[in-house]
């Protein structure tokens, strides 16, 4: 059985339900991870073959098939096009890109060289989100959409201390757009496409988005994206239609618990019954795993058109709000 030989970029938090993840198939290989500090590394020395903080090393391994990248947001672009330009697959953590115009060059370059770029992006990969997607034909005309994702950070005590992290350094295109309010526009979009127009209303502190509120203009619906890290709420998605409505009970990432109840009363509930931590992650890498068996390019590229439609949401989003992201690489 041949196996899909990964090699990691970064050494974040999220890096290690990646590798937890990967463990639950056996088709994944863990081949490297690359770092700037070493000490970083050690945590994961036993989980890989080697660790490196040679960059050229990683990408020049010819035993691997496919990199993930784990970095800061306004790394995204840059590593991955090294990535790319060394011939491995990518897989590439939410959001894809800082702006629409970093997205489209790595799509572009991907397609021209026949390799798969894959965004890492838990919601269009959950069966029951595509249980959801059926359901919303059962709800009639669609007149609001509501997605709520809000979560106080830990990291936000620091940042009002003075201590900025990664999650929100606007040097790092940090803040609620990226990191949580990505995940609501999955949701939307996924169901509803593009829209016709965007609005973003933040609240900013210190050149970064602590919480927002994103308004996708459809024409004969609105949908209304709140996200948050400085205050906490119950988190959900609500689709209402003339002829009924529909609620996730869980955050847009995930849509393993959802209601369906129509205006005469009769209702339908959806549950995952098996459903563990990890569940969400586990469908996005069954795909990737996929794809990369297969060379499903056709549907990679299909992948990549509903991530260029987010892409443009949040580039509209930042001058919108008037934010000042910056891309490493472009």
């Amino acid at each position: 059985m041949k196996k899909v030989n990964i090699g990691i970029i970064g050494s974040g938090f999220i890096v290690p339900v990646f590798i937890t993840v990967s463990k639950m198939f056996k088709e994944y290989h863990l081949r490297a991870i690359w770092g700037r500090h070493e000490e970083k590394l050690l945590n994961f020395k036993d989980e890989v073959d080697y660790y490196t903080t040679d960059l050229e090393r990683i990408l020049s391994d010819d035993q691997i098939d496919a990199i993930y990248v784990a970095l800061p947001n306004s790394l995204h672009y840059e590593y991955a096009m090294k990535a790319l330009k060394h011939g491995k697959h990518v897989i590439l953590e939410k959001p894809f890109t800082v702006s629409y115009k970093a997205a489209k060059k790595l799509i572009d370059y991907a397609k021209k060289h026949d390799l798969i770029i894959f965004e890492a992006v838990v919601t269009k990969h959950n069966p029951y989100y595509h249980k959801a997607v059926k359901a919303v034909d059962e709800l009639g005309e669609i007149r609001m959409v509501v997605a709520n994702f809000s979560q106080y950070s830990r990291r936000y005590d620091k940042f009002r201390q003075g201590i900025i992290l990664p999650a929100f350094d606007k040097n790092l295109a940090g803040g609620a757009l990226m990191d949580l309010n990505v995940y609501n526009i999955h949701f939307v979009t996924g169901i509803f496409g593009a829209p016709k127009k965007v609005t973003y209303h933040a609240n900013i502190e210190k050149g970064v988005d602590t919480s927002g509120v994103l308004v996708m203009d459809y024409g004969n619906f609105k949908a209304t994206c709140i996200a948050a890290k400085d205050c906490k709420a119950d988190c959900y998605g609500l689709i209402e239609g003339d002829k009924g409505y529909l609620r996730n009970n869980s955050t847009c990432s995930r849509c393993a618990d959802f209601t369906v109840k129509m205006n005469d009363g009769k209702e339908k509930h959806f549950c995952q019954e098996d459903r563990g931590e990890f569940d969400s992650w586990k469908y996005e890498m069954k795909e990737f795993l996929r794809l990369f068996k297969k060379m499903d390019l056709e549907k990679a590229q299909e992948y990549n058109k509903e991530t260029l439609i987010v892409a443009r949401i949040l580039d509209d989003a930042i001058r919108s709000a008037g934010l000042d992201y910056k891309e490493a690489g472009l």
